[in-house]
């Protein structure tokens, strides 16, 4: 009895087949000393059962003969049976403890994420809940980005696998693509047998991968992986489903919340600009209608005089202003293109862009000195079209405010962000008044004379509103005399 209470090794053989063939095992003509237990030379038969969770071995039931040295079939049977009603009670009960353990999980997650839009926050949220069940455990939080998945949240402490988490874990990692296809959590006993692909994850075991959606599109996953377990029990499952499913719902509110302020942002957007059409029909187009009438007067009375040079002069300002007219029309008609025009979401080539911008603005630069600085450019997330627009407006202004330069230099780069790139054209123009950068951005707003340099005031207004629907902002930096840069981001996940 003291051998039994201390416990016995699972290598001891009779507990070993028990366990290695997952039945009930019947041992007829008992020899106690060759199973390991000298002390039980009483029982000439023995029966041992042996109960799990999941795949790991929890307890044995036995039962010994004595005075009898081979088991009855009945005696099997009435065996079988007990060991039967009381493996599926323990089942049951485990079966309860597993759900509430994950009901439990999923009602703080859910209580905690509260009106929170921070993704990151979340995750961070989520991780936490599920340590407080299952500490010592790796937890991860990646979203999409340019092709690979990027960590945004993770606990991991090696610094080569942190390092290569959060450079972006490749599409093609077994792991992350069957949880992808799966389109539901996925779970592995052996990370290191799926995912080779990843510096440094060769040291964990269990792992467990939950895939998130937006529009069919895989946009973010939530990771754990464990360096002790090898096994996954079903209560452990269910808790990370759970977790998993809670965290899904409060990405599902920040997306929606951030599409909410993304539309805010454009309807005040729209409303700025209606307002400038408001006032440009007012004003701005009201100067070349006047031109027009009062020169066609002024052309009835040289007429009549048969002033033919007064009546010639008449006609080429009227010309001009009704060009004038039509040009600012036509900006109009730009601008409300920009803010209609569905946008397309696809990987862009910025070089080959910049390429197309200066064939667009060659004429422009006919028969001048400029130096064109293109730094290496970066595939980015995007409507190829109207960023084409944009790094063309920015690039024929850059050509139009350095033509006072006998040598002027056009700089074109690209800088990498945690959450975009930053995109920059930059020259040794004129400049401006910082004091009035803000107003750069507006339509028909213009720093310089119509005399000094052409132009209707509607290309930069049109460029923020493209940058406005990518998720970006724009910016301008400028010293009087010395030049202007013109900044703008690009988001990696729209």
């Amino acid at each position: 009895m003291a051998l039994v209470r201390s416990g016995l090794p699972l290598d001891t053989p009779f507990l070993a087949q028990t366990v290695a063939a997952r039945t009930p095992q019947f041992f007829d003509h008992w020899n106690s000393a060759e199973q390991g237990m000298p002390y039980a030379e009483q029982f000439q038969a023995t029966g041992v059962a042996p109960f799990f969770q999941g795949q790991q071995p929890v307890a044995l039931l036995a039962v010994g003969l004595v005075g009898q040295a081979v088991w009855t079939a009945q005696q099997r049977q009435l065996f079988t049976a007990v060991y039967q009603a009381l493996y599926s009670a323990q089942q049951r009960k485990a079966l309860g403890q597993e759900q509430q353990r994950a009901l439990e999980a999923f009602m703080t997650l859910t209580e905690a994420i509260g009106l929170e839009t921070d993704r990151v926050q979340l995750a961070e949220w989520a991780s936490e809940l599920f340590l407080t069940s299952m500490p010592g455990w790796s937890t991860g939080y990646y979203e999409w980005d340019g092709g690979l998945w990027r960590a945004r949240h993770t606990n991991v402490a090696d610094p080569v696998l942190r390092d290569a988490l959060l450079a972006g874990v490749p599409a093609s990692s077994p792991s992350l693509s069957a949880a992808v296809e799966a389109r539901q959590a996925v779970f592995f006993d052996q990370l290191v047998a799926h995912d080779e692909l990843v510096a440094g994850a060769e040291s964990y075991h269990a792992a467990a991968f939950f895939p998130y959606f937006r529009d069919g599109q895989p946009t973010a996953m939530f990771a754990i992986g464990s360096k002790q377990y090898q096994i996954w029990l079903p209560e452990d499952q269910a808790v990370f489903e759970a977790v998993g499913r809670s965290l899904g719902l409060g990405l599902e509110r920040a997306w929606q919340a951030q599409d909410l302020e993304e539309q805010r942002s454009e309807l005040q957007a729209a409303n700025e600009d209606l307002e400038a059409f408001a006032y440009s029909v007012s004003h701005d187009l009201r100067t070349p209608a006047r031109h027009v009438k009062g020169f066609v007067e002024m052309g009835r009375r040289a007429m009549a005089q048969g002033q033919l040079d007064k009546v010639e002069r008449a006609f080429q300002v009227m010309e001009g202003a009704a060009d004038q007219m039509n040009c600012m029309i036509d900006a109009m008609l730009a601008l409300s293109h920009s803010t209609l025009r569905p946008l397309s979401q696809a990987r862009v080539n910025l070089k080959a862009l910049v390429e197309q911008a200066r064939t667009h603005v060659e004429d422009e630069a006919t028969g001048r000195q400029i130096e064109w600085r293109v730094a290496p450019l970066p595939q980015v997330m995007g409507d190829a079209a109207t960023l084409q627009q944009v790094l063309t407006n920015l690039m024929s202004n850059a050509v139009k405010f350095t033509r006072v330069r006998e040598r002027a230099v056009i700089e074109i780069g690209a800088q990498a962000g945690d959450e975009a790139w930053t995109v920059w054209v930059r020259d040794n123009g004129v400049g401006f008044d910082p004091a009035y950068a803000d107003r750069l951005f507006g339509p028909f707003q213009r720093l310089h004379g119509q005399s000094e340099f052409e132009g209707t005031g509607i290309g930069l207004a049109t460029v923020r509103r493209i940058i406005l629907r990518h998720g970006g902002r724009i910016w301008a930096d400028s010293v009087p005399g010395t030049g202007t840069t013109f900044s703008f981001t690009l988001p990696h996940v729209r």
